[in-house]
């Protein structure tokens, strides 16, 4: 018989490759422990710095770009009876608008006179609006005729919209 070259090779059996071993881990689980620590220090950051951060109250920036507003306005119209009678509404429409958004309407909205003038005072704890300012700033706007200083005026209500609290009593009590 004819006997092939094949046939005569000394064969082994089929080898398999060794175990994968569990020692040293893949790059991919060593950078996961610090991945996970990166995202627990960021998030820890995000929530500490969220409860200090205190944003600056939009209404007193706005309220004070108005009451520049009304200067402005009056300032390029004539120094004359009614425009003064209309820098005075404006200015008590704006002073009102101010308060509501301190206090609840039930307790601004009605208020008029010397309540409404104390009410003003105390929501910055200071006398700015005394009796002469208060009854204009209370009455006036409902008369037709008014003698006062816009200047004066407009800058007492620029130190009260500086003076107000930095939280509003609506996000304390709410």
């Amino acid at each position: 018989m004819n006997q092939s070259p094949i046939q005569n090779l000394p064969l082994r059996d089929i080898h398999l490759p060794e175990a994968v071993s569990w020692w040293p881990p893949a790059i991919g689980w060593w950078l996961l422990p610090v991945l996970l620590l990166i995202i627990a220090a960021a998030v820890y950051l995000l929530i500490k710095y969220k409860r200090n951060f205190k944003p600056q109250p939009a209404y007193k920036k706005i309220a004070m770009r108005e009451l520049h507003k009304i200067r402005q306005d009056f300032n390029q119209k004539e120094a004359s009876k009614e425009a003064s009678i209309e820098q005075l509404r404006a200015i008590s429409t704006l002073l009102r608008r101010v308060a509501l958004c301190y206090l609840p309407r039930e307790s601004v909205a009605s208020l008029t006179g010397k309540q409404w003038v104390d009410q003003l005072n105390q929501l910055t704890q200071d006398t700015f609006f005394s009796n002469q300012l208060g009854m204009l700033i209370s009455s006036a706007p409902y008369k037709s005729h008014a003698e006062f200083n816009p200047e004066e005026l407009t800058n007492i209500c620029e130190q009260w919209i500086k003076q107000l609290p930095e939280q509003s009593n609506k996000e304390v009590t709410g």
